[in-house]
Order: C-alpha cells, then structure tokens, then sequence
C-alpha cells in the first residue's frame, strides 16, 4: 500500500520513513511519516484488530507545524453523515470539520494532491 501511494505522488513526496510496523495475524499497527516538496509533513497512524476494527488518523501539518487537515475515525461527531469518519479543516484561525470518505489512504493523497494543484484543502467546508 505504501509503495504504491509513493509511486503515485513520489513527484511531492521528498521523503518518507515507516516508525512503526507490526503485524500479527490479522492484527496490524503502522505509523509512517511523510515530507512534502514544500516542507509539509504528514503523519499515519492505522491500527487493524482482527479484520473487524479499523482506527486511523491522518495528520497534515505545514513546515511551520500548523494543521492543515486531520482525518480520524474517533466516534464523536455522531451526526456527521459519514461518522465516525470525519476530518478536521483547518483555514485561517478557524477549525471546521466535515464529513470524509474515510480512512482510505491513497483517497487522502488524492486530497493533498489535490491541494498542490489547487493551493486549497479539497472538499471544501461548507
């Protein structure tokens, strides 16, 4: 999964290291850490438990350490049409957070990409 997400957006990925894998089984815990081309750095944590739990965040950050976008599937915000997935959008001084596609990682690099193109966080808060 990883190599091929590097394959695919190795244009903006200046580098990247694996922190954190382990599998067991079923049972799988990775963290990862990714710099982009323009100094942003984002940063995986996935935790699979028997097939049945899936947990995730995904955290994007500027050079300067600043939020970008977090995507998480933490079950608050129990609203959100698509809870417990959900991301947090970071724009000025002002949080929002909207519904996600999920923990699907290469969708993620879909919105960051997306981001290089555009000079924006993709699926625009409304």
């Amino acid at each position: 999964m990883i190599i091929k997400i590097i394959e695919k957006y190795g244009a903006l990925i200046a580098s990247w290291k694996i922190i954190e894998y382990n599998q067991d089984g079923p049972n799988l815990r990775l963290k990862a850490e990714f710099e982009f081309t323009d100094g942003s750095r984002f940063f995986v944590r996935q935790v699979v438990l028997k097939e049945f739990t899936f947990k995730y965040a995904y955290h994007w950050q500027d050079k300067e350490g600043q939020v970008r976008c977090r995507w998480d599937n933490a079950p608050h915000w129990p609203d959100m049409s698509t809870h417990p997935h959900h991301k947090h959008i970071v724009s000025g001084d002002k949080i929002f957070v909207d519904a996600s596609r999920g923990g699907d990682l290469e969708a993620i690099f879909d919105e960051i990409a997306q981001f290089f193109s555009s000079v924006k966080c993709s699926d625009t808060h409304k």
